[in-house]
């Protein structure tokens, strides 16, 4: 009997705690539908407090709005009468509860630990950036603290053991922050914070940054972080389109002045860059007409505080502000990837010398029985909620599922050929060395804008279908079939 009572008991918390988590999840969902529709607060809480459901019908709300309301209604009802039921109230709520609160304080306490030793490592990292800007070596002090930084630990979750319970609240906090720096542009992954890091002396004394890697692995968005440690809003020039080094540096453009047509030099984004000591961001600087690349040689080696004869402006010379550097990306060169893309000169690549940063995908370092932490953390917050939860529908598996998927495609696409990954490869393509997908990858960008559609529904239906649909839409037909591989060994559902 005593069993009995005590798996009650377990099955009334476990169902307690997945109401609750609905009710969070929905009304959520219902005051941001409630706000797009224009209605205020307190008009929502008098609708949800109101026992009966016809006037929601009469009001003329949406049909979201109507399932939102009636959905909260039930949900809270319920959460209500489990608490109240005697098994509960007899002291394993306030028990549960009690748990529940340790493990979110001690979760809390290891996940400060964790942003405090990365907080140490930036601030390291900023101590060499200045000095090298300075032009002086660091101090004894200096040196120390740098070191003291290195020695800290990392936070991949195998440096300390931690309980069950503390483990999966720490993992919800860690996936609410991941979701926090995705928002503003980057997840920053042990890769993106050593290339930050490391990039930090050549940003803050000016000299030129390059960042290669393949499509898709967040290089622009890497730019454009690093970009922001200026505290000056980048210049943005895009490799693509029909560009030219004069629109590059200035044109001359016609005006009309008091009856009069003038020919004025209007500066482009690098003179304005220098002008105003800003970062100038050249993307996919490989795809940027060849005039203009044998121009940026002898710019890569302007320093602020330099001055540049501008041949379109009549040789006038701008003297460099402090706060100017260039941020390059450029892709792998490979033409039949690319299209438009040319190899950069070693001479060109020379220039930027020791601050060349290459980029590669999530989890790049791992074999392939291992698990791609980078990929799933990435996946997690591009498919959870507010509260860093995944929806009722999917699981954590759901999620390995698609980060492996996401995992092998990449390494494939970039050209491994090791112990998993040759399985993938036609014999040809191990013949030659060449990778297993020519033109598709699931890239870090692809994942999230799959797992946004997936989120809408937040469905192992909707995981299964959107990435059969992915797959069949790509056009390469090798891709397709390789892709189709890499997906089912994974365990997608095959749907048409």
């Amino acid at each position: 009997m005593m069993l009995h009572v005590q798996l009650s008991t377990e099955a009334l918390l476990t169902e307690l705690r997945t109401v609750a988590t609905q009710l969070r999840q929905t009304q959520r969902a219902l005051r941001v539908d409630w706000a797009a529709a224009g209605g205020v607060p307190e008009e929502l809480a008098r609708l949800l407090a109101h026992p009966g459901g016809g006037d929601t019908e009469r009001a003329g709300f949406t049909h979201a709005i109507r399932l939102g309301i009636s959905a909260t209604r039930e949900l809270r009802a319920r959460l209500t009468a489990l608490a109240a039921d005697p098994a509960l109230v007899a002291g394993a709520l306030p028990r549960a509860l009690t748990e529940r609160a340790r493990i979110l304080r001690a979760a809390v306490a290891e996940h400060r630990r964790e942003m405090h030793a990365e907080e140490a490592r930036d601030a390291a990292a900023a101590l060499v950036a200045h000095a090298a800007a300075a032009g002086r070596t660091l101090t004894p002090a200096e040196q120390r603290a740098v070191l003291g930084a290195e020695a800290g630990d990392t936070h991949d979750g195998t440096s300390r053991r931690l309980p069950a319970g503390v483990a999966s609240a720490l993992a919800a906090l860690r996936v609410r922050e991941a979701q926090r720096q995705l928002r503003s542009g980057l997840l920053l992954s042990d890769q993106m914070r050593r290339v930050i890091r490391g990039a930090l002396p050549a940003l803050y004394s000016g000299a030129p940054l390059l960042l290669i890697g393949e499509t898709g692995g967040a290089k622009t968005a890497l730019a454009e972080a690093l970009a922001t440690r200026t505290g000056r809003p980048p210049e943005f020039v895009s490799g693509y389109g029909d560009i030219s080094a004069a629109q590059l540096i200035g044109t001359h453009e016609l005006r009309g002045e008091r009856g009069a047509t003038l020919t004025v030099f209007e500066p482009g984004p690098l003179l304005r860059a220098m002008r105003e000591g800003r970062p100038l961001i050249l993307d996919e600087v490989n795809a940027m007409p060849a005039e203009f690349l044998k121009r940026l040689n002898r710019i890569l080696q302007l320093r602020p505080g330099a001055e540049f004869a501008v041949q379109e402006g009549s040789g006038e010379r701008v003297r460099i502000a402090p706060g100017f550097t260039i941020i390059a990306t450029a892709n792998e060169h490979a033409p039949h990837r690319y299209r438009g893309i040319e190899p950069l000169s070693a001479e060109l690549v020379n220039r930027f010398g020791a601050n060349t940063f290459r980029v590669r995908y999530p989890d790049a370092d791992r074999g392939y029985t291992e698990f791609p932490r980078d990929n799933a953390l990435l996946a997690t917050a591009a498919i959870a909620t507010d509260l860093g939860e995944l929806p009722t529908g999917l699981s954590a598996e759901h999620i390995e599922l698609v980060a492996r998927a996401a995992f092998v495609s990449q390494q494939v696409f970039s050209g491994h050929h090791g112990e998993g990954f040759e399985r993938y490869l036609t014999t040809e393509q191990r013949a030659d060395q060449e990778p297993g997908l020519a033109e598709t990858v699931i890239a870090p960008r692809t994942l999230v804008a799959l797992l946004q559609r997936v989120a809408l529904e937040g469905t192992a239906d909707a995981l299964h279908t959107t990435l059969t649909r992915f797959a069949d839409g790509v056009m390469h037909p090798e891709d397709r079939r390789t892709l189709a591989l890499i997906l089912e060994g994974q365990g997608v559902r095959w749907t048409r």
